[in-house]
């Protein structure tokens, strides 16, 4: 291998933009007419274009590693408020509807009429009926 060509190699592959046209030319003219000097560039090439490749993959990884970070935190943030929210709502619902259901003295107040007495206790026994013809036994 010869490395002043493969300084020149490396020259017309990262640093083109500095070599002269007549430069590139002869360049281009030698890989032509010399078969070892063209597969010394092939492979160059093929070298260069492989650890660019590599280097855009890591790249590409590392992007989608913060961006999977970054999913992961603002999941988390969005469950929590959903926990702390429905806690919350809960947490009132129990508070309010206790408060709403129960008098000063702390007792379970019902309707107003649900503790009235019966004036005629009599009356009020002669109307609650036991109907027995309602229960059957079916011993076929």
């Amino acid at each position: 291998m010869d490395r002043n060509f493969q300084d020149r190699i490396d020259e017309y592959l990262l640093h083109a933009d500095r070599m002269t046209e007549e430069d590139k030319a002869l360049f281009l003219r030698e890989i032509a007419e010399d078969k070892e000097k063209k597969e010394q560039y092939e492979l160059t090439k093929t070298l260069k274009e492989v650890v660019t490749s590599r280097g855009k993959k890591l790249e590409a990884i590392e992007r989608f590693k913060r961006m999977r970070a970054m999913r992961r935190r603002i999941t988390i943030w969005a469950s929590s408020a959903a926990a702390i929210l429905v806690v919350g709502f809960i947490a009132t619902e129990v508070i309010f509807h206790n408060v709403a259901s129960t008098d000063e003295g702390g007792n379970v107040r019902g309707g107003d009429d649900v503790f009235v007495p019966e004036k005629n206790t009599k009356e009020a026994a002669d109307t609650i009926a036991i109907d027995t013809t309602t229960i059957h036994t079916d011993r076929r």
